[in-house]
C-alpha cells in the first residue's frame, strides 16, 4: 500500500492557531496560538493532561470544531501547503478519510453496529478510490489482512469482535485510502496493556510501509518513546515545550514537562515515591494570568504570575514557552 510522495516538507503545518468555545455567558480558551509541523513521513506526539486542547487541535485538521459554539479565531492549518480551514465544503470531504484520516480512542462507539465491518470500510474506498462493489469488497479484505483478521469476516458484525480486533478494523478503515496524514487520538485507551503493545506495533509498522505522517494523541509518555520522532507538550491550550524526541526525553526544561516525567513510577527502585504535579490543570474559561502553569510551578517568580512568556528557542529543534529558561 505505498502512498504517493508529495513535493513537501511538512506534510501538516499549524500556524498560530487560536481556537474557543463560546456561549451566552463564557469564553473557552481552548487553543491559543499554536505552532506545529509534522515532517512527510513523521510522527509528532501531542501529549498533555485531560482538558488541554489536544482533541480540539486535531479536530481543527479537518475544519470539524463543532459549531457555532467552536470558533477558530486565528491561524492556519495547512495540508500539503493548503490551508484547510479556507477549504469549501466539497474540498473538505475530499480530504476526510481521503488524505486524513483519525483512529479514536474508543473502538466500541467507532465502529456502526448495524452494518457489517466490510461495508464500513468499503465505503470510504468506494467515495475515495473510486472503486466499484466487487473491488472495494476485495480491498476491504486485503485490508483487513494486513492488520491481522481473515479477509473473509468481512460480512460479520461489530459485535462480533473483540475489543482489540475492533480496534484493527478501525486501522484498517483509516488506512485503506492511503491518507497522507493518520490522526491517532489515544487508539490504545480502552484497551488492556497486552492489545495496547499489539496495536501500537501495528500502527507503527504500517505507517513505515506506507510512508505518511501521524499525530499521535496521548497522555502516555512510554507511547510517545515508542512510536514519536517529535513531541509537542500542551498544557491550557499552550504548547509549552516542543523538541526531538532527544530533545524533550534528554534535555527537557520546562517544569511542567518536568513534572509530567517525575510523576512516572520508577521502575529501578520500588521505594521511590511519585512526585505528582500539584493541583489541577486550570479551567480554560479563567486562565490565570501570566503563564498559565505559574500556580502550580515550584519554582515561580513574579514575573511568572503578571506576564505571558515568549518562546525561547534552544535549538533549531528545541523551544520552550517559559519565563525561567
Amino acid at each position: 500500500m505505498a502512498n504517493v510522495k508529495n513535493n513537501f516538507e511538512n506534510t501538516l503545518e499549524i500556524k498560530k492557531l487560536t481556537i474557543q468555545y463560546v456561549n451566552d455567558k463564557d469564553i473557552v480558551r481552548a487553543v491559543n496560538e499554536i505552532n506545529i509541523a509534522i515532517p512527510t513521513g513523521k510522527t509528532l506526539g501531542l501529549v498533555g493532561e485531560t482538558g488541554a486542547g489536544k482533541t480540539t487541535t486535531a479536530l481543527s485538521i479537518l475544519n470539524l470544531v463543532p459549531e457555532p459554539q467552536g470558533r477558530i479565531i486565528s491561524g492556519e492549518v495547512l495540508l500539503e501547503g493548503k490551508d484547510v480551514l479556507k477549504m469549501q465544503i466539497k474540498q473538505l470531504r475530499n480530504i476526510r478519510g481521503g488524505k486524513v484520516a483519525m483512529i479514536f480512542q474508543d473502538p466500541m462507539t467507532s465502529l456502526n453496529p448495524i452494518k457489517t465491518v466490510g461495508a464500513q470500510i468499503a465505503e470510504s474506498i468506494k467515495i475515495h478510490r473510486n472503486m466499484g462493489e466487487k473491488e472495494a469488497r476485495q480491498h476491504t479484505m486485503k485490508m483487513l489482512e494486513m492488520v491481522g483478521i481473515a479477509g473473509n469476516r468481512v460480512a460479520e458484525y461489530p459485535h462480533q469482535f473483540s475489543g482489540g480486533m475492533k480496534q484493527r478494523v478501525i486501522i484498517a478503515m483509516a488506512l485503506a485510502c492511503a491518507p497522507s496524514l493518520l490522526i491517532a487520538d489515544e487508539p490504545t485507551t480502552a484497551l488492556d496493556v497486552t492489545i495496547q503493545a499489539q496495536v501500537l506495533e501495528l500502527i507503527n509498522e504500517l505507517r513505515k510501509n506506507s510512508k505518511m505522517s501521524m499525530l499521535m494523541i496521548t497522555h502516555d509518555l512510554g507511547i510517545i518513546a515508542e512510536v514519536c520522532d517529535t513531541v509537542a507538550i500542551m498544557y491550557a491550550g499552550y504548547i509549552v515545550e516542543y523538541g526531538t524526541l532527544v530533545d524533550i526525553f534528554d534535555n527537557l526544561c520546562h517544569p511542567y514537562t518536568r513534572g509530567l516525567f517525575d510523576s512516572l513510577p520508577n521502575i529501578g527502585d520500588r521505594r521511590a515515591e511519585l512526585k505528582p504535579i500539584r493541583g489541577m490543570i486550570p479551567d480554560p474559561i479563567n486562565l490565570p494570568t501570566g503563564c498559565p502553569f505559574h500556580p502550580r510551578c515550584d519554582y515561580a517568580k513574579n514575573e511568572c504570575e503578571k506576564t505571558l512568556p515568549v518562546i525561547k528557542r534552544l535549538s533549531d529543534t528545541h523551544y520552550v514557552y517559559c519565563h525561567l529558561v
